[in-house]
Parts: C-alpha cells; sequence; structure tokens
C-alpha cells in the first residue's frame, strides 16, 4: 500500500522497446473469411460484416496499442498515487490541528501550561499527552492520534486510550505496551529540563517552537518520521500552524524537532529548544 515513484524515463525505454519488436515483427495479412449467404447464416455474416472492420489486428499492431497503454497508465498511476499522497498529508494536518485546539484549551486552564510529563513512574512518557487530554474530556475521538499516513497502518478499531487508573496499575509488558500505543502516530514536546528542574512545554504562541509531530522513527537517518512514506513529517507549533517538513530542522533557525540543541534525544536545554518524542 506504500506509494513509489516510477523509474526515470520509463515510459521512453517502453516506447522504445515496441518499436523494436515493431520492426521485428513484419505484418501478417489475415486470411480472407469464406462467404457464407444460405440463409440465416447469410444475415449474420452481413451483420458481423456492419461492426466489424475488415482486417483482423495483427501481431504489430497489438504490441504498439499495448505499448501505448503502457505509456498512458505510466502516466495515470503516478498522478493518483501522488494525489492520494498529498490527501494523507491534508488529513495529517487536520489531525494535528484538531490535537492543537485541544492542547490549547488544556493550557487555559493550567496556568498557561500543556501536560507535564512525569519524570517518573508509569505516567513518565511523551504519550501521557494523549490521556490527559481524554480525561479532561478534550479529545472526543481517539483516532485523532492515527496519521493517515502512518507506515503501520494502525487499525482505528483495534486502537484505545488507557485510563489513568488503568495505566497507573498496569505493571511489567502491558504496561510497556500502553505506554508505547498511547500516544499514537504522533510525536509530543519532553519540555525542558535545566538547572535541576523539569519545566513542562508553556503555552507562549511562539511560531518557532514545535508541539506536536509525526513520531520519530528509529531506523531512518535523523530519525526522520516514517509516516507519509518517510518523505518528510508534518508539525505543529504552539500558535497552531502547521508545516510539511522534507528534513526533521525546522527553518530560518534549523532547529532539530527530535533533538536538542546539543543533539540528544532528550528534554530540550530551555524554553527555545523543543524536542518531541
Amino acid at each position: 500500500n506504500e506509494d513509489f515513484e516510477p523509474p526515470p524515463a520509463l515510459a521512453e525505454l517502453t516506447c522504445d522497446l515496441v518499436e523494436g519488436y515493431a520492426e521485428a515483427c513484419p505484418s501478417v495479412e489475415p486470411a480472407k473469411r469464406p462467404q457464407s449467404r444460405v440463409g440465416w447464416r447469410w444475415v449474420r455474416s452481413a451483420a458481423c460484416e456492419t461492426c466489424l472492420p475488415s482486417g483482423a489486428w495483427s501481431a504489430t499492431d497489438t504490441i504498439v496499442m499495448a505499448g501505448v497503454l503502457l505509456a498512458v497508465s505510466l502516466m495515470f498511476f503516478p498522478a493518483i498515487a501522488g494525489s492520494r499522497y498529498r490527501a494523507q498529508i491534508t488529513a495529517c494536518g487536520d489531525n494535528l490541528r484538531n490535537l492543537g485546539i485541544a492542547l490549547a484549551g488544556y493550557s487555559e486552564q493550567h496556568q498557561g501550561f500543556f501536560p507535564s510529563i512525569p519524570v517518573s513512574g508509569n505516567r513518565s512518557v511523551a504519550g501521557i499527552y494523549a490521556v490527559l487530554l481524554a480525561d479532561s474530556e478534550r479529545l472526543e475521538d481517539p483516532r485523532l492520534l492515527l496519521c493517515p499516513g502512518s507506515r503501520w497502518r494502525t487499525q482505528p478499531a483495534d486502537f484505545r486510550l488507557p485510563t489513568l487508573a488503568e495505566l497507573d496499575q498496569a505493571r511489567g509488558r502491558q504496561l510497556s505496551d500502553l505506554q508505547r500505543k498511547m500516544g499514537g502516530d504522533y510525536a509530543y514536546s519532553l519540555g525542558t529540563y535545566s538547572n535541576g528542574y523539569y519545566r513542562p512545554p508553556r503555552n507562549l504562541l511562539r511560531e518557532c517552537c514545535a508541539l506536536l509531530a509525526d513520531a520519530p522513527s528509529l531506523h531512518l537517518p535523523g530519525r526522520q518520521s516514517g509516516n507519509h512514506g518517510g518523505r518528510g513529517q508534518s508539525v505543529m507549533f504552539e500558535d497552531l500552524h502547521i508545516e510539511f517538513l522534507a528534513t526533521p530542522q525546522c527553518k530560518p533557525r534549523g532547529d532539530d524537532v527530535y533533538r536538542n540543541r546539543l543533539g540528544f534525544v532528550e528534554t530540550g536545554l530551555d524554553e527555545y529548544d523543543s524536542v518531541l518524542g
């Protein structure tokens, strides 16, 4: 179900191949059909002659037509794939925007702070933001946490958010599964840690500080997100504007949305060092 780009100049190479076949295969004149004009056979023969051309297709005609159809398909199907790819990015942006509105509402009732990630315990993972939004009745549809361009194609019917009570009581593998899945396909700001204190992300409506984005991967260069075929990631900033970045670096400052200023996958160094996890 993934989108792939066709090899360069594939249509031209196909047409050259078809032309070579046409030159190698001489046209064969079709045998004439016997005429039968007796009774009902004459009527059927006359009807066929009015509907069909006088000569059948040769092997060359068939090969040429197949080549034309192939060339058309090479132009048509990439256009469909590109359209589907753009639709996934648009739908992903809509998800992030709705989650951003929920986070902004949450910050209004918590002295301007977004959901905080505890430094220890069962809740000490970035995905806790989603559970806290649901607990505060700001996340009506958990399917917003699933990116339409996710490589894993998580099935909405199989996805559910745990309650805070379920999360607190979970142990072992059950706890690990809940922590891994509850953030869905998106990464959330880890906040900052400086002078021995952790501070949750704060809503200052900054256009340069990332708040949510497609989740990073472990196998692509620079932890590029695996969503959208690894071509880039949708990123939402504090002011709720959304950009699709081909690399994890934000312009013009070049901040990496998945690493802090020192290049580590951990909390930011100050309020202007946003790291998503």
